[in-house]
């Protein structure tokens, strides 16, 4: 199934409610950046409906079914999701002129900026007489001739991700500092009474925006401007070339066209290791354990259809809460912790067809028999990881 991808360019402030309580008077309500990829599941599966009036009334009164034979194969029902589904999404920049924009991506969590050069967390086996927490064998530890905090807010290009995923270390030059993507931008808020349409008072509240193509002195000259590239399997051509989006809260306006785009993918087999990415947030039943990584004996090993290894090591930030609101139950979605997009996993004592685990990690990590709100999970793009190296 051809994927088609798209870059999204906002043309206002985005706002990507956080799920943190917020409501009351004089409360700050956060944003995520990069978003979920729910967001943009939504924003195109429902500029699909909107742009046909019929479609939308039809699935509507017809339990979520379309009666056009290709847009139900693409969307499918509201219960059981169609072939929609959301591959790839990450942040990017575009240079303008005829050129394709460039993914770029959070630092994963085994590569980290010290000054003005990357290192890398390598799997140790603990140090006898330390006590460390954990079933794993090994640990991810910083290797590093001196003491020094890591610099944060930076992003990697997508050339740095490639040779992160061959196990290369990537040249400086491979950072984006994320001011010259996206700026802060805080709004002030005034609660209203729902029947007379008045301001409440001290309602006051604030909600935080980041603006893209920030053009506040800071800008980096080479990008004409910044957004997202969106990957979808199973959309065909119907949706145009070129158009608009309702985007994150408010119905914030973006423009998306369709582009030429190759995902970075290591083609390189593993031979007795290697390391799995997530590119979006993992939700798994176990947590922070994908879902086909059993605990067998005293160790965790990885068991899919033609191949096995052993889970040696993890590297990932604290956990996040993924929920959402179901347009068509007009309900919110359930909550669920998720491994944060970045994490990292290192396997070793790999047996098996290494084609066979190269299209489960293509396909997203997760196991053979899903639940209706998982199929649902899996269309908005959540397990998808990127297969690299662990020289």
């Amino acid at each position: 199934m051809s994927t088609a991808y798209f870059y999204v360019r906002p043309t206002d402030s985005l706002f990507v409610r956080g799920n943190l309580a917020f409501g009351n008077s004089g409360e700050h309500g956060g944003s995520l950046m990069p978003p979920p990829p729910s967001l943009f599941a939504g924003a195109f599966r429902s500029a699909l409906l909107g742009g046909d009036a019929g479609q939308m009334t039809a699935f509507l009164a017809r339990c979520g079914r379309c009666t056009d034979p290709a847009m139900h194969r693409c969307l499918g029902t509201a219960d059981a999701p169609g072939e929609f589904q959301v591959t790839w999404v990450s942040l990017a920049v575009d240079a303008g002129g005829n050129a394709t924009p460039q993914a770029i991506s959070p630092l994963p969590s085994d590569l980290r900026l010290l000054g003005n050069h990357f290192v890398t967390l390598e799997p140790r086996a603990i140090a006898q007489g330390v006590a460390s927490a954990g079933d794993l064998p090994l640990r991810a530890t910083l290797i590093s001739a001196k003491q020094e905090k890591p610099t944060g807010g930076n992003y990697l290009r997508q050339t740095g991700l490639v040779q992160h995923l061959a196990g290369q270390k990537p040249a400086a030059g491979e950072r984006i500092e994320g001011k010259h993507v996206h700026g802060r931008d805080p709004r002030l808020g005034i609660g209203l009474n729902a029947d007379s349409r008045t301001a409440e008072a001290g309602l006051i509240y604030t909600t935080e925006g980041f603006a893209f193509s920030p053009n506040n002195g800071q800008k980096s000259s080479e990008f004409a401007s910044t957004g997202f590239l969106i990957g979808i399997d199973g959309m065909g051509d119907l949706l145009p070339a070129l158009g608009q989006l309702r985007l994150g809260g408010d119905g914030r306006s973006a423009i998306y066209k369709r582009v030429e785009f190759i995902a970075p993918v290591h083609s390189k087999m593993p031979n007795a290791r290697f390391r799995l990415l997530l590119q979006t947030p993992g939700l798994f039943q176990q947590g922070w354990l994908p879902d086909c990584v059993k605990l067998h004996g005293d160790s965790y090993r990885l068991q899919g259809a033609g191949f096995t290894a052993r889970l040696a090591c993890a590297a990932m930030d604290r956990r996040e809460v993924i929920s959402g609101w179901d347009l068509y139950e007009w309900a919110p979605k359930p909550a669920h912790g998720a491994a944060p997009a970045g994490s990292v996993y290192w396997f070793d004592q790999f047996e098996g067809d290494a084609g066979k685990l190269a299209a489960w990690v293509q396909s997203g990590l997760w196991s053979a028999t899903l639940s209706t709100l998982q199929q649902a999970r899996r269309a908005e793009g959540y397990n998808r990881a990127l297969l690299g190296a662990w020289n």
